[in-house]
Parts: C-alpha cells; structure tokens; sequence
C-alpha cells in the first residue's frame, strides 16, 4: 500500500490528478482523482500488476475493459475511461469510474442497519434492471454481494466491478475450497460444485442466487447458509431450498423461486423485477434508506429523503426491453425504485394522473394505455396451460403479470387462479396477475421417530411421501414396532422441516424390541446365585419342588426348566429344583426268607437284586453292595442294586 499512497497528487495519463485512496480489495485500489479536462471528481481503480504481467493477461485486461466502458445504464457504474500506466516503474492498469459518494449496501449492514422487507424490494429491483442489462449482453457478475451493490449520491444503486469481477472470478473460482469466505457466502450451488462460465455451469442464474441471499441477508442479518469455513459454507447450499422466513410476507415466495438450488428454476432478472414489482402492490411503501456513504467510492453524505407521492407518470419500465436504447435515458429526480414501490390503492390524486409503463420485452417498446379505457369479461382459465390462457386474453388490452406458486390442485404450467377472477369485468390497461402452478406443493420433513410403523406410514403417506424400512434393530427402550430413525437416502444430510418434493422416500429403522437373553447354566448354584444369575440378564426366577440328587448337593439347584444358552425374550421365568441329597432307604431284614421272599421284600423297599452266586435253595450268608458288605438297617441310595451270596 506504500506505494499506492505515495501516488497521491500524481496526474494519471495526464487528465485524472490523484487524490487519497478511498478503498482497497484483493483485486485493486480505489483512488479519488480529478478528471482535470472535464473538472469532474471520479475514481480510479488501480489493479494489480499481475493484470499486465503477460501479454496474454494484458489482452484480456483490454477485452474487459472495453466491453465494461461501452456499457451504459444507470443501475451499472459507468467507466469513464481505463489504460495501463507504468507507476515506479511497475505497469498498472486502471479503470477510470463514476464516482459514488453514497457508498454501499454492506456499509449500511454494518453499522446495523438492517433494510424492511419493503426496502429490500427496491434494491431487488434496482439491482434486477442492472442484471438484466448486463445478462442480454452476455456478461455475468459472479461476485454479487453487498459490497458490490453502491449507492450514488443521487440515492441510486449501482452495480460496480461488473468487467473486473468476471476477470478476477476466474482465477478465485479455479478452485472452489481455497475460496475466500466472503466470496464463498454469495455463491449459488453450481458455483459450490465448481462450475464455471466456461463450462457453462456458471451463468445469469447464479447472479440471481446471489442476489436472494444479499437481499435476505439485508432484512434479517443473516447470510443462509453460512458456516465457519468455506468448504462448509459452500457444501451447506448444494441440493438445498432457500430457508425463506414467511416474515418477508409477498416478498417470501420470490425469493423462495429466486434461491432454488437447480438454476434451471430461478428467475431470469427481467422475471424476478417483474415479480418484485407485483410483490410490491401488497406491501406498505417503504421508508426511504439511510445510505450510509463513505463507502467504496465516498465519504458519508447523510440520509436523503424521497417525495411522498411522486409523479408514476414519469417512471422507468420494471425492466427494460430487450431492444437496448441507442443512448441511456436520463435518471429521474426520484429514484426508480421508489417509484415501483406504490402501494394498491393511490389516492385519488395518482388515479387521475396514473399511466401505467408496460415494459414489452418481445416487442422492444414501451405502450402506454389511460385508464378508463373497454373493459372486458375475464374468462375462465384456472386448469389451461399457461400459453393458451394467455393467448385468451391477449386481445384484451390488460398488462398481463405471470406470478407462480405451488399447487396440489394443478400441474406444473397450469393456472391456478386469475386476479381478478373469471366473470369481472376488467378494464383495459389495468394490470392482470396470471398465477400460474410451479408444481405440487412441498411437504416439511416431519419427525417420525417413536411412532409406530403403521402410525408413520399412515402420516408420511398423507403428506405424500412414501415410506420404506431400511432395517431392524433391538432396542432396549423403544418397543418393537416403533420407529427408532429415519432418514432420505436422497439427501441423507435433510432434517425436520426441510422441505421435499411429493413422493420422496423416507427411510425408516424399525425397534425390533429388547434382544433374546441367553439363559445361563445354574445348576450346582445355590438360590440366592441363581437369582443373581438369572437378574442379571433381566429374566426371573421360579422355584419348584425340591428333588434328590446324587450327584448336586443339598441345596444348589439340580435342574432348570430351559437348557442353558437358550434364547428367550426379555423379562421370562426359569424354574429351578434345588437338591435335597441322595433318595436314601433301609435295607429290609431278609434272613429266614426263601430266594422268592428275597426278592420280593429288596424291590419293595426300593432296591433292585444285583448278582446272585450260588445255590439259591442254600443258605444266605452275604448280602453286599458293590463289594462292600451291607446290613440289614443300613440306608442305602433308592434303586441300588443288591448282591447275594449262597452256598
């Protein structure tokens, strides 16, 4: 910058004497000056070297420079003049420019001053006749932002940079992640994806994107979709609907066409003055705005105030016709925009006087139709195509605006409803409202999550979406049936109240209720363990008889009603029979008694006769278990088997 403030006195190609420097951005210096021919103050924006450091950046200075300077309009800063300049021995090239001493829209936002939604509207307007100028010339801005947007002293806004943005937004936009945050705030979602003009991908409709955002950010302070980063900031609006507050009243569905993510469905500028010029029949006329100046081109010059009824007869067109004028019309004492911004009903004074300036983009001309002129019958449209309602009333003399909104009633190019309705008799000259449908309205994702399936699909089909289930899956809280999530595979990074278009699907993850439990082993536990056990895996415990056991001690459990590892639901019983020892009884007293006898009196106690050696007439003399001697008394474990001994 040292070099820049040392150029201040310098006479630049011998007219423009150089004063201080009124601003400075990452593509040049704004320098005040003295257009000494012509005795008139002007800027001057220095660019950086690197503009001229190759012939081929030096030739492409020159194109943009020339194609800039030939433009005239007044919602665009005029370039007076431009060159190349050796400055300290470095070539500089410099455009010579209108000077505006208003300063900007982003001045205004940051002293925070936020705009109604009714001033907003006539910046929307000013900038959509500058837009539009520069669309049907092939030019596109591609850094549309609040700094860009700068007020005369005259109280008109301009649109500045228009030749050195495009130039600058090549090299920026080359690669989309090491964008600025600023820059990356205003981008429309192709530009997000890294399209570009040369690719086609980049054209008109991002400058309308941008514009949408600059004007809500103007009402509420906000930009939609800014994040911390710019890759955040630029992935957040890809495949998103323009958050659009119904606070902006009429103003919210033109912004809401004007910030859709597909350019393809945008306005063109010429489309969005109209429908702002129809947004603003329906709003409260606006204060005038505060311009703050000091800002890019001046120091502050204090707020102006409007007329209050000025004069409709002498206003500009919404939009000018796509036949460009030979030379620019002069500007009006009032600010254009104002002169849009009229409410309804204008008092008997502008009825008198009122004529209606139909900006007739076919045809390149402006008609001017009196009031009081035929009337005619409005016939019946709603449910014909757009072009043949049209054609119906082509003969009628109205000047016909085409507004859209959503339907369910009507398919997309159908109207919906005409204003007035069919069967008023209808002046000519007189505005007509054509609205036509923009397609089936758009359900908001609503949340799901802890209905039942039934219950979801229930609802999600009443707003027409469909319903599929992704999967299960055990929850320990959620009974099963109920719905544990939900997404849209489309677009997966969607939330509740976003909105979607009829027929998207919802996904949805279904509870399948608790997980089985595994029955653990209790056997040889005593109760007080098996209850441990059993608590633990959240099942109960029930307990039975208890039985014999020779094998598990007097009380531990000796059997369960389910086999260990057995899966059952949540909260089920297992029985358990805790031990009460071996089955113990007496060995009968079986002397005296005949081999018959024996065997009779060893199974009704409870035994079974084992082996038998010897002569069974003979006399017993041993009765023995497994090799060991036994008495008669003696308990034995039930069902032991007995041997006996003859000779």
């Amino acid at each position: 910058m040292a070099t820049i403030d040392a150029l201040s006195g310098l006479l630049l190609a011998g007219r423009y004497r150089l004063h201080q420097r009124r601003s400075s951005a990452g593509d040049g210096t704004v320098m005040e000056a003295v257009d000494e021919q012509l005795q008139r103050l002007v800027a001057v924006k220095i660019l950086g070297p690197e503009w001229a450091a190759t012939p081929a950046t030096e030739r492409r200075f020159r194109a943009e420079a020339q194609v800039a300077s030939s433009l005239t309009h007044p919602n665009v800063n005029a370039v007076y003049d431009w060159g190349i300049e050796t400055l300290e021995g470095v070539k500089r090239p410099y455009l010579v420019l209108e000077y505006l001493a208003g300063g900007s829209l982003r001045d205004i936002l940051d002293r925070g001053r936020l705009l109604s939604p009714s001033q907003a509207l006539m910046v929307g307007l000013d900038v959509c006749r500058g837009l539009d100028y520069i669309h049907r010339r092939g030019i596109v801005h591609r850094d549309l932002r609040p700094a860009m947007l700068v007020f005369g002293d005259d109280r008109r806004l301009r649109l500045i940079n228009v030749g050195v943005a495009r130039m600058v937004a090549e090299q920026v936009w080359a690669n989309p992640s090491a964008v600025g945050i600023n820059a990356a705030r205003y981008a429309s979602p192709e530009q997000a994806q890294g399209g570009s003009a040369e690719d086609g991908t980049v054209g008109p409709p991002s400058d309308i994107y941008a514009l949408c955002l600059v004007l809500i950010e103007s009402v509420t302070g906000q930009v939609p979709f800014a994040a911390d980063s710019t890759v955040a900031t630029l992935n957040a609006r890809i495949d998103k609907l323009m958050p659009v507050s119904a606070d902006f009243g009429p103003l919210a569905a033109v912004l809401e066409r004007a910030g859709r993510p597909l350019a393809a469905d945008r306005f063109t500028a010429a489309e969005l003055g109209r429908a702002l010029m129809q947004a603003a029949e329906r709003l409260p006329r606006p204060a005038p705005i505060a311009i703050a100046g000091g800002g890019q081109f001046g120091e502050h010059v204090g707020a102006a105030s409007l007329p209050a009824e000025p004069d409709l007869a002498t206003a500009e067109p919404v939009v000018a016709a796509d036949v460009a004028p030979t030379e620019p019309a002069p500007a009006p004492d009032v600010p254009i925009y104002d002169q849009a911004v009229e409410p309804r009903h204008r008092g008997r004074r502008v009825l008198a006087t009122l004529a209606l300036a139909l900006a007739l983009v076919a045809g390149g001309f402006v008609a001017y139709r009196t009031m009081g002129a035929t009337a005619h019958e409005v016939p019946d449209l709603v449910g014909l195509d757009k072009g043949v309602a049209e054609n119906q009333i082509a003969d009628d003399g109205w000047t016909l605006i085409v507004q859209t909104e959503r339907s369910d009633a009507q398919a997309q190019g159908k109207v919906i409803r005409t204003e007035p309705a069919a069967g008023t008799k209808f002046d000519e000259g007189k505005t007509f409202v054509l609205v036509v449908s923009d397609g089936p309205t758009l359900p908001k994702l609503i949340d799901v999550t802890g209905m039942t399936l039934d219950a979801a699909t229930s609802t999600l089909s009443g707003m027409s979406l469909a319903v599929a289930v992704a999967g299960d899956a055990y929850d320990e809280t959620v009974p099963s049936g109920t719905v544990l999530s939900w997404t849209v595979p489309a677009q997966p990074s969607l939330t509740m109240g976003a909105e979607v278009v009829q027929g998207t699907v919802i996904a949805v993850t279904v509870s399948k209720g608790p997980a089985p439990r595994d029955v653990p082993n209790l056997v040889g536990l005593d109760e007080t363990g098996a209850t441990a056990a059993l608590t633990a895996v959240q099942l109960t415990i029930v307990r039975a008889d208890d039985i014999f056991s020779s094998t598990v001690p007097v009380g531990q459990v000796a059997d369960q009603s389910l086999a260990p590892g057995t899966k059952v639901d949540r909260g089920s019983s297992v029985t358990i029979a805790v031990s009460k020892g071996p089955d113990l009884v007496l060995l009968p007293e079986l002397s005296g008694l005949d081999f018959a006898s024996i065997q009779e009196a060893l199974v009704s106690a409870g035994f079974t006769v084992g082996t038998v050696t010897g002569n069974t007439n003979g006399y017993l003399y041993a009765v023995q278990v497994a090799g060991n001697p036994v008495v008669v008394g003696q308990q034995i474990v039930r069902g032991t088997a007995i041997d006996l001994f003859y000779f």
